[in-house]
């Protein structure tokens, strides 16, 4: 029985989640991400809609429906006064080449995942291709959670679905872009399993954040928002990484199951 359980499929997971150090990873890569892609939105919001980090703020406000203290603590931490917020293209340089190094780190960690080649330096454009891609996510995302969240039944199911159709598709496109050489049978199942990894993470989200930054805000102030917004990140990250681990160790453990089958049958032969 414990040498059964001990060769099964979750302990396999886990097991190759700590051999690759994916916790490790997924703190680095939600901290990069913060530090990195959060400012790139603002700065692409500043320079192609002319306003500032309250875009931001507001949105983060009305998603998860926050008032007085957390409020507040959301605005402070994003808002800019005009006269000193000031477009920096050397900021959008150095944010930019931060959001292009997270996607080769994330590469590096899915060519881990998968056994496969990450990004070779003539394959660099790809990077950015993804990080154009993450600006374009959080944008056209945060509209249909809006509508998901905001409509009637009907309307809310529908924009559910769609919801789920754009990260499956997005998720698609952004594993190809980081390891091109993916095997469409592996990226397909990851797609989905991260897709619904993501569409829990809104439900979880509607549930916890709200009542998470409320409590940190009235504690911390926006620091406290900081720590709830790094939490969402590392979770989104996780889920980033874990739904193409599921893929990548049943897969490898198919591949070892066909081996052992053929080397009889060969040597039978």
């Amino acid at each position: 029985m414990l040498e059964w359980i001990r060769k099964s499929y979750p302990v396999a997971v886990f097991r190759r989640f700590f051999e690759l150090e994916l916790l490790d990873r997924s703190f680095g890569l939600a901290a990069q991400a913060f530090v990195a892609l959060l400012p790139l939105v603002i700065l692409i919001v500043a320079v192609f809609a002319g306003s500032d980090g309250s875009v931001i703020a507001n949105q983060l406000i009305e998603r998860f429906g926050l008032e007085g203290a957390a409020a507040d603590a959301v605005s402070s931490l994003f808002d800019s006064p005009a006269p000193t917020f000031v477009i920096s293209w050397t900021a959008l340089f150095i944010t930019s080449y931060s959001a292009f190094s997270l996607s080769r780190k994330l590469s590096r960690t899915y060519g881990a995942i998968f056994q496969i080649p990450s990004l070779l330096p003539k394959q660099l454009g790809r990077g950015m291709a993804w990080v154009l891609l993450q600006v374009v996510m959080f944008a056209i995302s945060a509209g249909l959670r809006n509508l998901w969240r905001d409509s009637d039944l009907a309307v809310g199911l529908l924009a559910g679905f769609a919801t789920f159709i754009f990260w499956l598709l997005t998720e698609y496109a952004g594993i190809r872009l980081l390891v091109p050489s993916i095997n469409t049978r592996l990226l397909v199942p990851a797609a989905i399993l991260s897709s619904i990894g993501h569409m829990g993470i809104i439900v979880w989200a509607a549930v916890y954040m709200p009542r998470t930054l409320q409590t940190q805000a009235e504690q911390f102030g926006p620091i406290g928002v900081t720590f709830s917004l790094f939490t969402l990140i590392l979770v989104g990250v996780v889920v980033m990484l874990v739904a193409p681990l599921l893929v990548g160790v049943y897969a490898q453990r198919k591949s070892a199951v066909l081996a052992n089958a053929q080397g009889p049958a060969q040597t039978g032969e």
